[in-house]
């Protein structure tokens, strides 16, 4: 059931009276990432010893913005185990300090990490990545679900295995979305780059803002670089209100076919309404084609991702990856009973 106002956390010593923390069948184990408002580590089973990924949440840093955690987590719960191409949700509960999401560990890493691995890199590979995201986002769409931030990094491979699935993850922008309301999504968020036009322009947003972001995702994945790349952030801001890009320098694109460049024309408009839906791009001719091995497409990727954007990223992956957090390997314990915000079913509304 919703509230309107639901109450803030408050973050206080125990009673002497209040009873004891229950244990857990988890213990956090190395650090793994950062996403829209919270810190990802490993989690183990005791038990079992089976590994999940933890997203942890510090209640301190979101009060007043429970809804945030609220909206995510009933996302998660809705999604969770009814698609191969989205995470699954294993687990959910809170200590005195944090809540805990226990999802699928994806050890097949993210996207761009599994492209510096690969031997080689062809069109076909990246048509295999881009149709499994397009099923993944018009499941959520069938649902009235809006991720609002695919990108790259959240393109998550489940296992190292070669022909592994892909995993879309990080649903802490997503919104529930009424069809059958004019009224649209108004909150300015994304990832600089991938946004799309009405969100910058303020003139509010839905569905389509998932599939410009898919259509700068296979941009990239293609060439190594942003579509939209200014000198500043104002600049890359007017490239992507005035759609402007090329398929250019030509050495980066020689080779690819034009059925893929038809398929990001065709997702990058500026137009919501003109856009391919996720169900119409799954029905595009460069996603139901199967073209020739003819160019192997990875060391124009990686080179470009190395000179352009993924330098400063990877770097401080590598490092947060190698520091050991204080509380690793240690046994979690949770409060005693739920907190009013994970016990209930609640309809979020736009923030």
């Amino acid at each position: 059931m919703a509230t309107a106002n639901p109450p803030s956390v408050v973050i206080s010593k125990p009673a002497d009276n209040a009873p004891p923390l229950l244990p857990c069948p988890f213990r956090t184990g190395k650090f793994l990432g950062q996403g829209s408002y919270a810190k990802v580590k490993e989690a183990i089973e005791i038990e079992t010893g089976k590994k999940f990924a933890a997203k942890v949440i510090n209640k301190e840093f979101m009060a007043g913005k429970e809804m945030f955690f609220i909206n995510e987590l009933n996302i998660l719960k809705k999604v969770s185990m009814a698609h191969p191409n989205l995470v699954t949700l294993h687990s959910y509960f809170e200590t005195p300090l944090n809540w805990y999401l226990i999802m699928d560990l994806c050890e097949g890493g993210e996207l761009f990490e599994r492209l510096y691995q690969k031997g080689t890199f062809y069109e076909k590979d990246a048509i295999h990545v881009i149709k499994q995201v397009l099923e993944g986002i018009a499941y959520l769409h069938d649902n009235n679900i809006v991720h609002r931030d695919i990108k790259a990094e959240n393109i998550m491979f489940r296992t190292k295995a070669e022909d592994s699935e892909i995993v879309i993850a990080d649903f802490g922008l997503s919104r529930f979305i009424n069809n059958d309301s004019d009224r649209m999504l108004q909150t300015v968020c994304g990832t600089q780059g991938y946004m799309a036009p009405e969100i910058i322009l303020h003139k509010g947003h839905g569905k389509p803002v998932d599939m410009w972001a898919i259509g700068v995702l296979t941009f990239i994945i293609l060439s190594g670089y942003c579509p939209f790349s200014g000198e500043t952030v104002a600049e890359e801001n007017n490239n992507i209100v005035h759609c402007n890009y090329e398929f250019e320098p030509e050495e980066f694109w020689t080779g690819i076919s034009e059925n893929a460049k038809d398929f990001i024309r065709k997702l990058l408009v500026v137009d919501p309404e003109k856009r391919l839906t996720a169900h119409q791009a799954l029905q595009h001719e460069w996603i139901v084609s199967k073209p020739a091995e003819a160019v192997d497409l990875l060391p124009t990727v990686r080179d470009n991702l190395k000179k352009k954007f993924r330098r400063a990223v990877i770097a401080i992956n590598v490092v947060n990856r190698l520091r050991t957090p204080p509380n690793a390997g240690r046994p979690i314990t949770r409060s005693p009973s739920p907190s009013p915000f994970i016990n209930k079913d609640i309809n979020v509304k736009e923030e």
